[in-house]
């Protein structure tokens, strides 16, 4: 199958548009299932190589949207050494990651997500992969007054966090990620960490200076040639 994204490119030039994507969306569904396959096969506590997060990154198709690797990495990471529940602002291909390694060790993960069509993607994902332990919550964003945030299902969520993925919402103009704190953040308990990607686009240095100055955070930044990220520790 992998063939026919090789052809030569005067060839791909005879090719009608709708079997050249018809055939590069079968191929890369064809990827995705194996390397899932690959991860549910890892032993307990064994990361992904960065080869194999290449081939789930390339397989989901979301380029542009989706956790960079070097981002990606630091998440499993922790999802293969938190103690607790994991809390996920932003569902995609991370959501189902979290579910293979830290629901196979009894850990359960709650992703909230406000795009109704987003949302029964990655659902549609989790039941194919047959992936265990997560909760992935429709939660519309909510008028809080002072900002929007997700209006999640508290009554059912767990009291208490031991990581948080901080990807959304992207509402950039009635607060962003701001509202994870004053909505959650007596669930989060002292030294809990949360994973802030994109740290230098738009609003995002806002919200973590808001947060320091009103919750105490401590703020440290990650650099690399990727991606930008912080890990924020709740006092």
């Amino acid at each position: 199958m992998r063939g026919l994204l090789e052809l030569p490119r005067p060839i791909k030039r005879l090719i009608p548009p709708q079997i050249k994507r018809s055939a590069r969306s079968a191929v890369l569904s064809y990827m995705f299932r194996q390397a899932m396959r690959d991860v549910a096969k890892l032993a307990p506590g064994e990361m992904p190589s960065r080869e194999l997060l290449k081939k789930l990154r390339m397989g989901w198709d979301n380029q542009g949207w989706d956790a960079k690797l070097d981002y990606m990495e630091e998440i499993l990471r922790r999802a293969l050494e938190t103690k607790g529940p994991v809390l996920e602002c932003g569902s995609g291909l991370t959501t189902l990651l979290l579910g293979q390694l830290a629901g196979r060790r009894g850990v359960e993960t709650w992703s909230l997500e406000h795009n109704a069509e987003w949302h029964g993607r990655v659902s549609s994902a989790l039941a194919r992969h047959r992936v265990q332990g997560v909760h992935l919550c429709f939660a519309p964003l909510r008028d809080y007054q002072e900002f929007n945030w997700y209006d999640p299902p508290l009554a059912e969520m767990p009291a208490r966090f031991s990581l948080v993925i901080c990807d959304g919402p992207p509402d950039l103009a009635n607060g962003g990620r701001y509202g994870l704190l004053p909505v959650l953040g007596d669930r989060l308990a002292p030294g809990t960490v949360i994973l802030f990607d994109d740290v230098r686009e738009p609003g995002q240095p806002e919200v973590l200076r808001r947060w320091e100055t009103e919750r105490g955070v401590n703020v440290e930044l990650r650099e690399t040639e990727e991606v930008s990220f912080a890990l924020v520790t709740c006092p």
